[in-house]
């Protein structure tokens, strides 16, 4: 009778000490699974907008509409459905009053277009001026091009291979985790040990020296967790999420962007980067 005393509470007293890691646990997991759900959402949008810029002359404007069509189911629910689809065919922004496709895409995402870099598609390159004044790079009779002559070692064959690659800030909307995730992130903004930025860098021992030129490139662009998810102060705590496309070109790549609305921003160096 008295050890039963003794031991009365002792569930509680275990349960009080578990609780507080358990429900970690179970936050960590959802919000894992929506990290999880962004990034395959991520890559289908980059991969989207890979198609879109391959037939549109790879200009900020075919990519920004290639993205925010991929990355608009992350954002829908039924009641919302109407409205969202009504906004991406007129081209409207929300202003941030919902986190709509084209809110996301516009403020937190960086375009990186690895290939054909500016030089390739440049007049001292491969490009050539069309009659309404714009630098292409060619995209006809490919077969019968000279492959001998090179730009960064590549030649105009290969130039006409659209890679980008797309950083995205993914809100974090779990409670607790959402601090402690969003940390690890914005480790990207030192070269911490263990960070991705760290490895990713300039002179990167992972990659071959034939690669060297391109991955020093893209990495010097990369941008930093400030960069893309802005001041953390605003309460958008983001996790940085990375997707990368290739497709064949079946236009001439542009070097300035043909729509007026976005001409700004293309290889503007923020929204979109062209090393």
């Amino acid at each position: 009778m008295t050890s039963s005393k003794t031991n009365r509470g002792q569930a509680m007293i275990e349960f009080v000490i578990i609780i507080p890691v358990l429900l970690l646990l179970i936050f960590a997991a959802v919000q894992i699974a929506f990290i999880y759900s962004a990034k395959t959402t991520l890559n289908y949008a980059t991969f989207q907008a890979a198609r879109v810029a391959a037939t549109n002359n790879a200009t900020y404007s075919a990519i920004r509409r290639g993205l925010v069509r991929g990355m608009a189911p992350l954002f829908t629910n039924s009641s919302a459905l109407g409205e969202m689809r009504d906004d991406i065919a007129a081209g409207i922004d929300s202003g941030g009053t919902r986190r709509d496709a084209l809110f996301e895409v516009d403020n937190y995402t960086r375009v990186i277009r690895i290939n054909p870099t500016s030089a390739m598609i440049g007049l001292s390159g491969f490009g050539e001026e069309l009659d309404d004044g714009m630098i292409a790079l060619p995209n006809d009779n490919l077969m019968y091009r000279p492959s001998n002559y090179t730009v960064d070692d590549v030649n105009i064959q290969d130039a006409n291979l659209l890679k980008i690659r797309v950083q995205y800030c993914y809100k974090l909307m779990v409670p607790l985790v959402n601090k402690i995730i969003g940390s690890l992130s914005e480790l990207n903004n030192r070269r911490d040990p263990g960070s991705y930025r760290e490895h990713h860098t300039v002179n990167d021992p992972r990659f071959a020296d034939a690669n060297r030129g391109e991955v020093n490139e893209a990495a010097g662009v990369t941008a930093s967790y400030d960069e893309l998810c802005g001041n953390r102060a605003d309460g958008r705590e983001g996790f940085v999420l990375f997707a990368e496309a290739i497709v064949r070109m079946q236009s001439p790549a542009y070097a300035e962007d043909s729509d007026p609305d976005f001409e700004a921003f293309m290889c503007d160096g923020d929204k979109m980067v062209c090393p």
